[in-house]
C-alpha cells in the first residue's frame, strides 16, 4: 500500500468503520465522542486536497503544517500527500525561536494553519522569506468545503523516491534537524510496524504523541484523539486518558515514561485495570524497568513494549516488559545499561568506535559487549536532512551506495544480538584520567536509591579539569541545609557500592530537572551542566 492513496483504499474496504473519535466534553463527567468514518475521512481529504490544488499548491511544494492533532491534522497531511506536496511537521513545543529557525531552514512555500496561527504570522513573515501563501483553516472555510465536491483526477502513481514529508527532531542534545522522508521510506516504515506488531483492522489507538496518529489510517486502525495539550504534555489528566481507554475500548497506546507514570499512579490509586489494551508502548526516553512492570500489571490481556528509534530511524529495536524483568533488569541495576531488544526484521545495527569526526567509509564493527557508537541501516531510515549539509555529513555514512544513520547514541550488542543503550554520545563524560562515564549506566545505580526520583550524570569542569558529577532530583526535596547535607552524604556513600561510580566525588541536588517538551521525559543534562557550572 502507498501512503499516498491509503485513505481511498481503506475507505473502499471499510467505509463505515470509525477512522477518528474526537472527545467533546460537557462538564467534568460528561464526554461525547464525535465519530468520523473512513468514508467520511476520504471525502474530507478529497475536498481539501482539491481546494489546496486549486489554491496553487502543487507537486514538490513544501507546506508548513500548523494545525492541532486530531481530525484537522490527519485530513491536512493526507490531503497534502494526495497532491504530492511536502508536509513539514515541526513540534510547536520547542519554543518560538527554535520553531522559526526550523521554518526558515525548511524554506516552505505555503503555510496551512489553524486560526491561532494568525498571532505568529508577523514573525513568520519576517523570518521565512520563501512563504508565498498562507491558508487559515477557519470554521467558515471548513463549512464551505463540506458543500463542495471534489475531483478524482489527481495523479495516482507518484515517484516513490520523491520527497514525501519533513519531520523535525526534538534537538534535545543539539539543534532540531528536518529529516526528509520519501514515499518509499514511509511505505517501508508502515510495513515494518505492521510486520512487527500485527495490528488488526478493528483495533483502536490512543496516541499520546500526535505524530503517531498519522500511521493509524494506513494501518486501518481507529484513532482516538486524546484530551491533552500536546505542547504541554505534563498537564495531562490521567483520569481522562483512562476514561477514553475504557469508553472507546482502546487496544493500542503510545506514551512517554513520564505520561505513563501519571497513568500508572492514577490506576493504582483507584485500583483500575486496563483490560482492553493489547499493547502499550513506552518510548521517547529510557524507561525504568519498575515502571514497565507497573504498567504490565495493569494489562491483564496485553503486552508492554519499549521500542527504540529516532525521528530519522523508527523502529530500530524493541523489547517487552516481560523480557526486561526476567532477563535484563539485573544487569541494568549493575550498570550494564538498558537493553532495548533485538533489531527488527531487515534492520542492521553496527557498533563502531566513538568519534566526533564525519565518516566517509564504514568502520569495522566493535566486538560483542564493547561500548561504541550505534549506527543503523534500514529501508525506512531517512537519508538526508533538509538544507543542512553539515548535519548530513556528521550523521550519515555512505558505504557501497547504502546510507547508514549515526544515532548519536552509545551502546553495545550482547552475545544474543540484543542492543543495549548506554546514553547519548553528547552526554557521556570523559574525565581527565581518560575514563568514560555513560549516563544510562551510572544513573541506574543512583536511581535504585530509595530517596531518588531520578538522577543525571553531568560533566563538571574546574579550570582544565573535567570530572563526572551526579545531580539528584529527590522524591522529597529537603528544606533545611542540614538535611540536604545528610542526603548528599548518603548519595555519596551509595555511589561507593559500584565500580562504575565509586570514584565520583561531585554531587548536587536539583528540585525539578529540565526535560524535553515532546516526551516530557528526556533530561536536558547539558542544560543542567551549564547551570551547575555557573554556581
Amino acid at each position: 500500500m502507498n501512503v499516498k492513496d491509503a485513505i481511498e483504499k481503506v475507505a473502499a474496504e471499510y467505509p463505515l468503520h470509525p477512522a477518528i473519535k474526537i472527545p467533546q466534553r460537557y462538564g467534568l463527567n460528561n464526554v461525547h465522542y464525535k465519530t468520523i468514518s473512513f468514508e467520511a475521512l476520504r471525502d474530507c481529504v478529497g475536498k481539501l486536497s482539491t481546494y489546496l490544488f486549486g489554491q496553487g499548491i502543487a507537486h514538490g511544494d513544501k507546506v508548513l503544517v500548523m494545525v492541532p492533532p486530531g481530525e484537522d491534522l490527519l485530513v491536512l497531511i493526507f490531503s497534502l500527500l494526495n497532491i504530492e506536496a511536502i508536509p513539514t511537521i515541526i513540534d510547536p513545543g520547542m519554543g518560538v525561536r527554535n520553531f522559526l529557525n526550523c521554518a526558515k531552514k525548511t524554506q516552505p512555500k505555503v503555510l496551512v494553519g489553524c486560526p491561532k496561527v494568525r498571532y505568529l504570522l508577523p514573525f513568520l513573515s519576517l523570518s521565512v522569506r520563501t512563504l508565498r501563501k498562507k491558508i487559515i483553516l477557519t470554521r467558515s472555510l471548513k463549512k464551505q468545503l463540506e458543500t463542495k465536491g471534489f475531483v478524482c483526477n489527481l495523479q495516482k502513481h507518484c515517484n516513490l523516491d520523491s520527497p514525501a514529508a519533513i519531520v523535525f527532531t526534538s534537538g534535545s542534545t543539539g539543534y532540531p534537524k528536518g529529516a526528509l522522508y520519501t514515499y518509499r521510506q514511509l511505505n517501508a516504515q508502515v510495513e515494518a510496524l505492521q510486520k512487527a506488531f500485527n495490528f488488526q483492522p478493528d483495533e483502536v489507538d490512543l496516541p499520546l504523541l500526535p505524530i503517531f496518529s498519522l500511521f493509524n489510517p494506513i494501518l486501518k486502525m481507529t484513532t482516538v484523539v486524546p484530551e491533552m495539550d500536546p505542547s504541554h504534555p505534563s498537564t495531562l489528566n490521567p483520569a481522562y486518558i483512562v476514561e477514553a481507554i475504557h469508553r472507546c475500548h482502546v487496544t493500542n497506546i503510545f506514551g512517554s515514561p513520564r505520561l505513563w507514570t501519571y497513568i500508572a499512579d492514577y490506576c493504582e490509586s483507584k485500583q483500575i485495570m486496563l483490560p482492553s489494551l493489547k499493547r502499550a508502548f513506552l518510548a521517547g526516553a529510557p524507561v525504568h524497568p519498575l515502571l514497565l512492570k507497573r504498567v504490565q500489571d495493569l494489562l491483564p490481556s496485553g503486552e508492554v513494549y519499549t521500542p527504540y528509534g529516532a525521528t530519522e530511524a523508527l523502529p530500530v529495536a524493541c523489547i517487552s516488559a516481560k523480557e526486561v524483568m526476567e532477563e535484563t533488569y539485573a544487569q541494568t541495576l549493575q550498570g550494564g545499561g538498558t537493553c532495548v531488544g533485538f533489531p527488527l526484521s531487515n534492520v542492521r545495527i553496527r557498533i563502531i568506535p566513538i568519534t566526533e569526526l564525519p565518516l566517509t567509509t564504514l568502520p569495522d564493527p566493535l566486538p560483542v559487549h564493547s561500548v561504541g557508537e550505534i549506527i543503523v541501516q534500514a529501508s525506512y531510515v531517512s537519508e538526508v536532512y533538509i538544507n543542512d549539509l553539515p548535519a548530513i555529513k556528521k550523521a550519515k555514512i555512505v558505504a557501497d551506495g547504502i546510507v547508514w544513520h549515526r544515532m548519536g547514541d552509545l551502546g553495545y550488542l550482547d552475545e544474543k544480538g540484543r542492543l543495549w543503550f548506554c546514553g547519548r554520545k553528547a552526554e557521556c563524560v570523559v574525565a581527565n584520567s581518560g575514563k568514560i562515564y555513560y549516563t544510562e549506566c551510572c544513573e541506574a545505580i543512583f536511581n535504585a536509591c530509595p530517596e531518588v526520583f531520578r538522577s543525571a550524570l553531568i560533566s563538571y569542569r574546574q579550570g582544565s579539569t573535567t570530572s563526572p558529577a551526579i545531580v539528584i532530583e529527590p522524591k522529597i526535596m529537603p528544606m533545611r541545609g542540614k538535611d540536604k547535607k545528610i542526603l548528599l552524604e548518603h548519595i555519596q556513600q551509595w555511589s561507593k557500592q559500584c565500580m562504575l561510580t565509586c570514584d565520583i566525588e561531585k554531587f548536587f541536588l536539583h528540585k525539578n530537572f529540565p526535560v524535553d517538551v515532546r516526551h516530557n521525559a528526556k533530561i536536558h543534562r547539558l542544560k543542567l551542566a551549564r547551570y551547575f557550572q555557573k554556581l
